[in-house]
Order: C-alpha cells, then sequence, then structure tokens
C-alpha cells in the first residue's frame, strides 16, 4: 500500500504572530480537494500522471501520495510520488532521517530547493513545493525526470556499445554540452555556482532534452552567500573539482569552478576518461593541482577530436585563472561558433556535390552525342557536312553544357577551391571548345555567342583546372596548338589557353585567362619566378590581384600585419625603418613576402616613390601556395637567402665602418 505524505500550506511551518498552536494532521487537508468535494466537481483526467506512479485513490485529504525510492545520495532521498491536486507524477525529495536534527543539515537543505526553485531553466529541473510533513519531514517536490544520467551513457561508450556510439557521436555529446553550459551560464547569472558539475548530475532526456539536477553544493556569489551553510565548507566529487577548491572553502570560490568541472566533461565526452585520477581524493587533488593535463588527442588518439574543440577544452583547463576562460559564456561561444562553422561547412559541402551530381547527370546520358558530333567534326569533309543534323546536334549538347555549366557554377560560388568541381569545369571547358566553339567547324552565330558566354564564365571560376586539363589533352595530342610560342616541350597547354584567350575582334569581351596568362608573363620577368616554368607560376598568377599606388602613398606601415606580398611591376619604392630610407626597389622585385611567410609584424615600410603598380597576393593563399608546391617554396627559399646574404654583406660592412669610426675617432675630433 502506498505511503502517503499530508499537503504543507503556509501554516505547516508555524504561524508568524506566535499565538496560534503548529496545525494537527487532521487541519493539514489539501483546501482544493475540499472545495471540489463541497461543489461536487470531480476530475477525471490526468495526462501529467505516469503508468508508474501512484495512484490517485486513497483518503482525499492528503495532496501527495508516495510510490518507490527512485534516487539517493548522502544528504536524502527522492521519492516518485503523485500529486494529488495537479494529477501529475512529482519527484519529491526528502531529508535523510539522520539529518532531521541538525539545524546545518535542514539549512543546506532548504537553501538547496529554494536555490533550484530560482533557476528557472530549460536545462534545470524546475522545483514545485517546499514543505514539511509529520511523516517523512522537510520535502520540496520537482518535476519526476526520465532518461538516463550521463555516466550511464559514458558508460555505454566505454563498453563499444555500438547503438550508444551511433546514437551519441561527436556532434550528438558536443550539443549536449552545448545546453549543459547554457544551464550553467544562467545559474552564473543568477549569482549561482553549482560546485559539483559532473555526469552523474546531468540527465540525458528520452528526447534528447539535457538538465542538470541536484544543486546540494550550489554557492551563492557575492556577500548573499556568506551566510550559507556551503560557504562554511569544502567538497565536491575529486576528479571533477578545479586546484582551487582543494584549498578553498565555499565563500571564496567563483564561476571558474564550473568553467574547470564542464573542461572535465568535455574532456570525458572527447576522450571517455577523465584527466586526472587516483585511489583517494587527497591522491586525485595532488595530480589536479601539479600534474600537466595530457590533451585529449594524445589521450585518445584512436578517437576524433577535432583540434578546435581540444583547444578549447585545453583551455578551460588551465590552472592559471588568467587562462583559463573566465566564464561559462564565452566557452559556451567558442563550442558554438565551432559547431556553427563544422555545419556550415557541412551544408556547403553537400550544396557542392548535389552541385557535382547535377552536372554529372546532365553530361553522363550526353556522351554518345559527343562521340557522334566528334567522329563528324574530324571528318575531311567536315565544313561539307555543316546542315541541319550538324546544327542540331551541337545546339542539344550545348543545351546539355549550359545546364551542367550552371550547376558547376553555383557549386564554385559555395567553395571555389572544391577539387572535383574545378576538374569537371576545366573538362567542360574543353568540351565546349572542342565541339561548340571555338572549333575547326564554326558553328551558328547564335550558337557561337552562347558558347562564349559560358567559356568566359567557365575561365573566371576554374582558370587552373582549364589550363591544367588543357595540358593534358595537349600532351595526349587531343588537342592541336595553331602555332608555337618557343615554350619547352610539354608545354602545348600554354599555347592552345593563348589561342582561346585571344580577344575574339566580333565580341568584345576580356578573357579572364588573358588577364591570369599576362601576369604569367610579368611574373617571369621577376627574378624571384625566372628559373620557372609558367604553369607552376598560374596558382600565383590566378591568386594576385592588380594595385596601382600614387606617388607618396604608404603601401604598407611598419608595425602592420604582414597580410600581403607585393611584386613591384611599375614605380619605384622606398622601403624606411624607423622613418629613415633603407632600401629602394624598383620594377621585377618583390617586398613583404618575409613578413608574409613568418606571419609576422613589418618590420619596415613601403612608400611609393612615384606612380606604382604591383600584383598583390595576400598572405593566406600566398603560403598555401609555397605548401603546395615545391618549385614555388624552393625559389622562395633561394629568394629569402640571397636576401640574408646581402643583408649579412651590409651588416659586415656597417660594423667594419664602426670600428674604422672609433678606432680613429681622436682624428676626427
Amino acid at each position: 500500500m502506498a505511503e502517503t505524505l499530508q499537503g504543507i500550506g503556509p501554516r505547516s511551518l508555524g504561524r508568524s504572530d506566535g499565538d496560534e498552536a503548529p496545525a494537527t494532521p487532521d487541519e493539514l487537508s489539501s483546501r482544493l480537494a475540499d472545495l471540489c468535494r463541497r461543489m461536487g466537481v470531480t476530475i477525471e483526467i490526468h495526462p501529467g500522471l505516469d503508468d508508474d506512479a501512484p495512484p490517485l485513490t486513497g483518503d482525499r485529504r492528503e495532496r501527495y501520495t508516495l510510490g518507490p525510492e527512485i534516487g539517493h545520495g548522502g544528504g536524502g532521498r527522492v521519492i516518485l510520488a503523485t500529486d494529488r491536486d495537479l494529477r501529475r507524477s512529482v519527484a519529491l525529495k526528502v531529508l535523510a532521517e539522520r539529518h532531521a536534527g541538525d539545524p546545518q543539515r535542514v539549512q543546506a537543505f532548504l537553501e538547496e530547493a529554494v536555490i533550484t526553485a530560482g533557476l528557472e531553466h530549460p536545462n534545470i529541473a524546475p522545483v514545485y513545493d517546499l514543505g514539511w510533513s509529520p511523516i517523512l519531514g522537510f520535502y520540496y517536490t520537482m518535476k519526476r525526470l526520465s532518461g538516463r544520467t550521463l555516466v550511464d551513457i559514458l558508460d555505454g561508450l566505454r563498453q563499444s556499445d555500438s547503438e550508444e556510439q551511433r546514437s551519441f557521436g561527436l556532434f550528438r555529446a558536443l550539443g549536449a554540452f552545448v545546453e549543459l553550459c547554457r544551464a550553467v551560464a544562467h545559474a552564473h547569472q543568477r549569482g549561482v555556482i553549482h560546485s559539483d558539475l559532473k555526469p552523474d548530475n546531468v540527465i540525458v532526456g528520452e528526447y534528447g532534452e539535457i538538465v542538470v539536477v541536484d544543486w546540494g553544493m550550489a554557492q551563492l556569489l557575492g556577500p548573499t552567500g556568506a551566510s550559507q551553510v556551503r560557504a562554511k565548507i569544502r567538497g565536491g566529487t575529486p576528479e571533477y573539482m578545479a586546484p582551487e577548491q582543494f584549498t578553498e572553502t565555499g565563500a571564496t570560490l567563483g564561476v571558474s569552478v564550473d568553467v574547470w568541472a564542464l573542461g572535465v566533461i568535455l574532456y570525458e565526452l572527447l576522450t571517455l576518461s577523465v584527466p586526472f585520477r587516483g585511489e583517494t581524493a587527497d591522491e586525485i587533488g595532488m595530480r589536479v593541482m601539479i600534474e600537466p593535463v595530457t590533451p585529449p588527442a594524445k589521450r585518445a588518439p584512436a578517437r576524433p577530436i577535432p583540434p578546435g574543440i581540444e583547444q578549447i577544452c585545453m583551455r578551460a583547463l588551465e590552472r592559471d585563472l588568467s587562462r583559463r576562460y573566465p566564464t561559462v559564456a564565452e566557452l559556451l561561444g567558442d563550442v558554438e561558433a565551432w559547431l556553427a562553422g563544422t555545419r556550415e561547412r557541412m551544408r556547403r559541402a553537400e550544396q557542392v556535390l548535389h552541385a557535382l551530381e547535377t552536372a554529372e547527370a546532365v553530361l553522363s546520358p550526353n556522351e554518345t552525342l559527343e562521340e557522334e558530333l566528334d567522329r563528324a567534326l574530324a571528318s575531311p569533309d567536315a565544313h561539307a557536312s555543316e546542315g541541319e543534323d550538324l546544327e542540331f546536334g551541337r545546339g542539344e549538347l550545348l543545351t546539355a553544357y549550359e545546364q551542367a555549366g550552371a550547376a558547376l557554377l553555383r557549386g564554385l560560388e559555395i567553395d571555389r577551391e572544391a577539387g572535383p568541381l574545378q576538374r569537371l569545369a576545366g573538362d567542360l571547358y574543353w568540351r565546349l571548345f572542342t565541339r561548340i566553339y571555338p572549333s575547326r567547324v564554326r558553328p551558328s552565330p547564335e550558337q557561337r555567342e552562347r558558347a562564349i558566354a559560358l567559356l568566359s564564365r567557365l575561365s573566371q571560376r576554374a582558370c587552373a583546372s582549364i589550363v591544367q586539363v588543357g595540358q593534358e589533352l595537349g600532351r595526349s595530342e587531343e588537342l592541336t596548338p595553331s602555332s608555337s610560342t618557343g615554350e619547352p616541350e610539354g608545354s602545348v597547354w600554354l599555347t592552345v589557353a593563348q589561342m582561346v584567350a585571344r580577344r575574339d575582334p566580333d565580341l568584345a569581351h576580356d578573357s579572364a585567362m588573358s588577364t591570369v596568362l599576362s601576369r604569367v608573363t610579368s611574373l617571369k620577368e621577376i627574378p624571384l619566378f625566372q628559373s620557372m616554368p609558367a604553369a607552376s607560376l598560374l596558382p600565383i598568377a590566378e591568386a594576385c590581384r592588380d594595385v596601382s599606388y600614387a606617388a607618396g602613398a604608404t603601401i604598407f606601415g611598419q608595425g602592420d600585419p604582414g597580410d600581403t606580398l607585393h611584386v613591384l611591376l611599375e614605380g619605384y619604392v622606398d622601403i624606411l625603418r624607423d622613418g629613415a630610407v633603407i632600401n629602394t626597389l624598383e620594377p621585377g622585385e618583390c617586398f613583404g613576402e618575409i613578413a608574409v611567410l613568418g606571419e609576422a609584424t613589418r618590420t619596415a615600410s613601403a612608400v611609393a616613390v612615384d606612380a606604382v603598380r604591383t600584383l598583390a597576393l595576400d598572405a593566406p593563399r600566398f603560403r598555401q601556395i609555397v605548401r603546395e608546391s615545391g618549385e614555388i617554396g624552393l625559389a622562395v627559399i633561394q629568394s629569402l637567402n640571397d636576401r640574408l646574404r646581402v643583408a649579412t654583406r651590409r651588416e659586415a660592412a656597417l660594423r667594419s665602418l664602426a670600428s674604422t669610426i672609433l678606432a680613429h675617432k681622436t682624428d676626427f675630433e
């Protein structure tokens, strides 16, 4: 038979006037139940009542009917109960019987209820009622939670439970961590620190919701919390305690202890282990205060641990408070930013894949038509065969090319560096080039105009890939150059590219490829790049931008970030340090590359002597090109070595001059 607990109203703790005796059990009835009985009102609905909850039947004078114990801890136990008035299941927490006569324990229990009730947040269990019962003593009721603790989920992951691994992967775990941080950030905003955050105190609901429970160690910040029982003691769970918790009492602690505990939980989500373990609390405390934290990726090399999240975790676990996250809100912001960026990258990757698949699906059914058209165009009497059949075949193919090109260009708008898209765009360019225009057999004016428009758009987005594919086709003799450029053997692609890039006298349009090729020509005149094949310079030429400066303009200043490399094409540039000219550069010289490669600030200023034109290349792209191209990397290293030798000779000359001046100082005087 279920145990019962009488509802407690304001009279349960005595009257403030002190003239009335404490209420007896017979007087402690549910006023709502009494009123409904007198009015003949009967409530039969109960959507909030769980199947395993105690029944509603029984003495209707009592508000709560008690069921089995559903949890317990050092200071009390939690019982499943039914609220008769609201006809729903609740969790009823009572103070342990052995503490019932201890004023400090009673105060701590009531403080816990009041603090928890003051934290109204979706990720914190709401408190419904606080009172006292002759049967169970002090109690408070709160939402009955369903689900599992985070520690149960972690145990499943540690045991390689396949279902757990599928349902609680990295992104799900980080999503749960974000909700946990939101709950703690709300508490901090209310002036409350939890002080005992750990997976045991995090409930993962059946719909994935996260709820933080057990605020028994919670501490109010500032003077308000000085009277709390918690303010006078040290405590927590050693594996999740911050270093300062082992040496300081609650009154002196701040939000940093919750930041540390969240860092430990994040570490455990990433590695399935806590940073520090020991046989005793003292041993754990010593490790926490002295030993370095092993980075998560090193602790669990077989698990997928993103570097960005690892950095966030390690910052949360900084012993130096000046280096630890100052607030949970800042920690939360970094995790959310990483997740948002990752989700955006995944979304973009999906869009790029969709664009690629769309283009391939459009092109694939046209392979037979392409083969037939190739045979027709390759025949000796191809010019004589021009007519409706050829024009119709080309028109059908051109429509497919335009559809595929539109899909590829949409994908390249999302990610210009997407390799498969770039490759297919280059391939499409040459399909269009060989079969439509400029082909051996000229198309109709309408087809020609459409073909040139698509060629132009593709060249603006995939110039390097177009040339790479053209190089491969040229080597395989699938493309034949119309003239010789004097380039070394194997550079047929450049001849073909120049032919394609020529400005059509009948159509006024500037080709992006011709712009890039003119840059290649300019770069070939620069000593840094003279020995390099034109093909190797294409990535730099494509990434450069033309910049002009008026006489006297500052190109960059001393102390500025090294964010741009410049190749001087026209004019002269003075290099100044501390206002004094230390060098003058002329066309053909590079400047700014040392700061760019070293990701350092500028050690000197650059000022245009007269009208100056440069090719500018942003630092991240230049560093990427140097990493990816061995030839460019070697050329840059050689240039820097030459620059160092010149600097060394200058320094030696200056030392010699200084020595001479000092040696003949008296003569000068």
